[in-house]
């Protein structure tokens, strides 16, 4: 089972620590009351992605700056010396276009000040009137109404940013886990099978260690990320698994890439037995297969099930006509230790796609999400038990 690893850093910047659903619930509530917000994190943490799907889920626009490449005059603006009339004594500042959307119409702003950590310390005064006044060389930013900061940690070449501009904010530090990543992967169904398992086996390399030392690869949840996009396209175009794993390392680190590729051999090898489940081989036959299988093998076979069931509900364009595949591999899923299908369905189908396709009330999947869930009520009684036991 996978277990919640917490990240170790150097330091914890005296913050404080949350995950990345409690960064999401802190996100929408700081756009909610028109706040500010900075999050700081390892390397390819999610930071930004997390912060882009908050403000999407609003009725706010998004405008985005990249700190690590502003000049003072990006973000104060340039004086209008070329305008100014004979007679005219003063010159106003011609502003960036990004604040177009914060002057002119009707529709609230969130800015998103990315890579803080490596801002130019020029932009430290221009930053403190635009996050304190909501305002830029005193013009009036009236539809600035939050502004999310994002920065890496100190250790991976980042620096501290001015404390006046960190007083304007609420501060956190993100250290994502496995688990949610795992959870998060079965919700956007971009991480590949192979990669989930071998997550599931290995929490602690989800990220690689804070100090790199002198290596110039080491695994992120980023490079898991593109590593995957890579293994779909190789597969797509017929590539060698050689290639495969090879481009894999290049993401992730030698080491952990040297580590994967027996998940993806086993994935390859399990490919058929997924066929038989989707096609509705006898259930004996198949499990007599599965059982003979070890338990990393089994694994890596049913989360390549339960992510091919999320393809197939995401392109169903009518939830009432569910293909007879999902009988299927419903029939197998109740047959296999509980824990492995809890696992599974949880990290690859996600709770959405259940709710989205009325599965609770599917034939086949209602008993088998009914006695998971007995599973999991039961488990949790057992933990408190134990406690009460200890206390």
């Amino acid at each position: 089972m996978v277990k919640d690893k917490k990240e170790e850093v150097a330091s914890d910047f005296n913050l404080p620590k949350i995950n990345t659903e409690q960064l999401t619930e802190h996100l929408k509530s700081t756009i909610e009351i028109g706040g500010n917000i900075a999050v700081f994190g390892r390397r390819g943490s999610g930071k930004t992605e997390i912060a882009k799907a908050c403000i999407k889920e609003t009725d706010a626009e998004e405008v985005y700056c990249n700190l690590s490449v502003f000049e003072r005059v990006d973000m104060g603006g340039y004086p209008n010396i070329f305008g100014a009339g004979k007679d005219q004594k003063f010159v106003d500042f011609l502003l960036p276009k990004m604040y177009e959307k914060m002057i002119s119409g009707s529709k609230p702003v969130v800015a998103l000040l990315d890579e803080v950590d490596k801002a130019d310390p020029s932009l430290w005064a221009p930053l403190l009137e635009f996050t304190q006044f909501r305002s830029i060389n005193g013009q009036p930013l009236k539809n600035l109404k939050a502004v999310i900061t994002t920065g890496n940690l100190i250790q991976e070449g980042g620096a501290r940013p001015s404390l006046p501009l960190l007083d304007r904010c609420e501060k956190y530090l993100v250290e994502p886990d496995a688990k949610r990543w795992l959870d998060w992967a079965g919700s956007k169904g971009k991480i590949h099978p192979s990669v989930v398992s071998y997550i599931y086996d290995h929490s602690g390399e989800l990220f690689g260690n804070t100090d790199p030392e002198e290596r110039y690869a080491d695994p992120s949840p980023r490079g898991w990320t593109r590593a995957s996009d890579i293994i779909w396209n190789g597969e797509r175009l017929g590539w060698s698994e050689e290639l495969i794993n090879q481009k894999v390392s290049g993401c992730v680190g030698k080491i952990t890439g040297l580590k994967y590729q027996l998940y993806f051999t086993h994935y390859k090898k399990l490919l058929p037995l997924v066929e038989k489940i989707f096609n509705g081989e006898p259930i004996n036959k198949l499990m007599k297969e599965y059982d003979s299988c070890n338990r990393t093998e089994q694994m890596v076979a049913t989360v390549i099930a339960c992510s091919r069931v999320s393809s197939v509900l995401d392109n169903l364009k009518d939830s009432s006509n569910l293909p007879e595949a999902l009988n299927n591999i419903g029939n197998f899923m109740s047959k296999i230790e509980q824990e492995v299908a809890m696992i599974t369905i949880r990290s690859q189908i996600s709770l959405s796609r259940i709710l989205k396709h009325e599965l609770d009330e599917h034939p086949v999947w209602g008993p088998l999400l009914i006695k998971l869930n007995k599973k999991v009520v039961s488990t949790e009684l057992k933990k408190e038990d134990k406690k009460e036991k200890k206390a």
